[in-house]
């Protein structure tokens, strides 16, 4: 994710596409304003600047350097700020092409707008610039074609021809750059996914522990910490947020600091843990909602009793996310799942709700009367997406409550949908 910071940027003259020159400078690394994502980093590195650092190399060995990048991942994690990094590092000159900028509404305009967009970044590239076309949200402008309108299938054409166009020669160093995001990449025409087009995909998923720091130290490095602030603690109970939501929690503690600023107090305004606190209870991991339920605080004192079932739940839930290290060291595989059976009213719900607090958690809640649906596949996509969803959260719990209406035994002729 990349911090706030200025770049400059004009308009073309159509004023169709965003053309943007980035000056180079030596001493300044994407590092600065990006925090994680290592992969993404080194591979719009090598694509970006190899063709020019080894140009002779490429002529010996009759190298064709490929000239495409797909980006994809959940929304904010960052894939226009990972671009737009490298981009400014390299010194490159970037062309920005957003669907609303090339639909237009005469037949013709939206493939002139791309066609002239490749020539500008084409013309930067013959001068000895290395130039980058961004497409934002690609999918909206090649989805698949079962779900294509005539426009769409021509903006689609348009865009394979002018990606088919640019090849670069062995012999020349002078080439344009596309680098490509979405947040759906399955909904991206296959065509556009083969060799010679978008020669590599690049995943930039929710950030590790590590990065949710890094990122954390950049959006804070202004800011006036109080000595009681835990960097190290708050990165690690935000589990599935991206770096949008880092940034959001980061303003919103600030505005919580700016609130209860005593303006008679020297010093400024300082951050303490309540505002982290507060700011944690405003703004919550954006790939979570729509599917996760508000976890209660919960606790296994909150429980009467039962306490041979909730060392249980303890050693089969809490210990293997808290001691993770311990169990990888002894080579000891956690438990996947864990069934609770008993009569109504034995606080089924309210343990696993205590499990996931106790270990810090992302919580999703399913039932079966949620996973039923009047039209035929809703109920699988929607099992699909909360799975999804936990892997990008985790650590995870899904709940299933009332399980036998989801998976009940198989009798005669009555059957249902097995999760399993």
């Amino acid at each position: 994710m990349e911090s706030p910071s200025s770049s400059s940027s004009s308009g073309t003259g159509t004023g169709k596409v965003n053309n943007e020159t980035e000056n180079s400078n030596n001493e300044w690394k994407a590092e600065e304003a990006i925090g994680g994502n290592k992969a993404a980093l080194e591979a719009l590195r090598e694509l970006i600047t190899f063709p020019l650092l080894y140009s002779r190399e490429a002529q010996k060995l009759g190298l064709k350097w490929p000239t495409g990048l797909l980006l994809y991942g959940p929304p904010g994690t960052g894939k226009t700020s990972l671009v737009r990094a490298v981009v400014r590092e390299c010194g490159a000159h970037l062309t920005v092409i957003s669907p609303h900028f090339v639909h237009r509404a005469h037949a013709g305009e939206s493939e002139r707008v791309l066609r002239e967009a490749f020539s500008d970044a084409l013309s930067h590239a013959v001068a000895g610039k290395p130039s980058v076309i961004f497409i934002d949200e690609i999918d909206a402008l090649c989805h698949r074609r079962d779900s294509r309108r005539e426009q769409d299938v021509r903006v689609a054409s348009q865009l394979f021809a002018l990606m088919d166009a640019n090849k670069p020669s062995s012999t020349s160093s002078a080439q344009v750059v596309v680098i490509a995001s979405t947040n759906r990449v399955d909904a991206i025409d296959p065509a556009l996914r083969r060799s010679g087009r978008f020669d590599a995909e690049i995943e930039v998923t929710t950030p590790t522990e590590e990065e949710r720091l890094q990122i954390l130290k950049l959006y804070t490095r202004k800011l006036h910490l109080d000595h009681n602030v835990d960097l190290h603690a708050i990165a690690a109970s935000c589990n599935g947020y991206v770096g949008a939501d880092l940034e959001a929690l980061c303003r919103e503690a600030t505005i919580s600091a700016l609130n209860s600023w005593d303006t008679s107090e020297a010093g400024g305004v300082q951050l303490t843990m309540d505002d982290w606190k507060h700011a944690k209870s405003v703004v919550g991991p954006s790939i979570t909602r729509g599917v996760t339920t508000e976890v209660p605080k919960v606790s296994w004192e909150d429980i009467g009793g039962l306490k041979d079932l909730k060392k249980k739940l303890q050693q089969a839930v809490e210990w293997p996310i808290k001691h993770s290290a311990a169990f990888a060291r002894m080579g000891i595989s956690p438990i996947r799942g864990v069934l609770l059976h008993g009569p109504p009213g034995c606080s089924k719900t309210t343990l696993a709700k205590a499990a996931a607090n106790a270990a810090q958690a992302s919580f999703f809640s399913l039932s079966g009367a949620e996973l039923y649906s009047m039209y035929v596949g809703e109920g699988e996509a929607l099992l699909r997406n909360t799975f999804q969803r936990a892997r990008l959260a985790a650590p995870s719990i899904i709940f299933f409550d009332e399980a036998d209406v989801v998976a009940a035994k198989r009798l005669g002729w009555r059957f249902t949908i097995c999760c399993c």
